[in-house]
């Protein structure tokens, strides 16, 4: 079985991380270079903007919120060279995040195939990406955001809290866990993400925008197609013995 979990988790990983690499070198990535332009600038005092203190670089919240962006620091050329970094760390992510899903079937307790791992896909999505996000949106470079660690902190009590939040709303059978577990769920956004005293921006209000639908929209196919192809992928294994 845990040859099967593994082995699953590799492929899928390796699917939903190439797959989503070329979404994003069409998509996010484009958006990044024309955002970088700007950040040499003067900051603009947009209180309209749709700046937010969650990192750019990444397409999944998880490596969203893990650093600044730093002007001085080393970063792989536009190209080919980036679309290979990004494919390679999406990739790497992807192996990561199926043995989570995986796993979490596991104890549940379900069937796994496709259909199942879709749905805990769609659940990953929620308590990876869409959760977080309503709190830390993605963001491009030149965006305002508060102190690095209050992020990662709230980032993680956000997952934790909807992830379990999840399993006792839809696993459980028990009324009173399943109202806990919509508390929890609701309980990061009651606590509030950190944000800057003021929204300080050199890049576009509507770029900004652009941004973080995008980047939420390319997070879903990842978490769709890691959830259906880790299910997929270790019923067919497990049916090959």
């Amino acid at each position: 079985m845990l040859k099967n979990l593994i082995l699953s988790a590799a492929a899928a990983g390796v699917a939903a991380g190439v797959l989503t690499a070329v979404i994003q070198h069409v998509t996010t990535t484009p958006i990044i270079i024309e955002a970088e332009k700007y950040e040499g600038a003067a900051p603009a005092h947009d209180h309209g903007a749709a700046v937010s203190p969650q990192d750019h670089g990444a397409t999944v919240p998880a490596a969203m919120a893990a650093a600044e962006h730093q002007e001085d620091a080393w970063e792989p050329a536009d190209g080919i060279q980036r679309t290979l970094f990004t494919s390679l760390a999406t990739t790497v992510i992807g192996v990561g995040f199926g043995l989570a899903l995986l796993g979490a079937m596991s104890l549940a307790g379900v069937s796994i195939n496709a259909r199942t791992g879709l749905a805990f896909g769609i659940a990953g999505f929620i308590a990876v990406a869409l959760a977080p996000a309503l709190g830390l949106p993605p963001e491009i470079p030149g965006g305002g955001a508060a102190a690095l660690e209050p992020r990662q902190l709230w980032w993680f009590f956000a997952v934790v809290c909807t992830a379990v939040g999840i399993a006792g709303l839809v696993l459980s059978k028990t009324v009173w866990l399943q109202i806990g577990g919509v508390v929890l769920i609701a309980l990061p956004h009651i606590v509030g993400a950190p944000h800057p005293h003021e929204y300080v921006s050199t890049a576009p209000a509507a770029l900004a925008g652009h941004f973080a639908a995008t980047s939420l929209a390319v997070t879903a196919i990842f978490w769709a197609v890691l959830g259906y192809a880790s299910g997929g992928f270790y019923e067919r294994f497990s049916r090959s013995g």
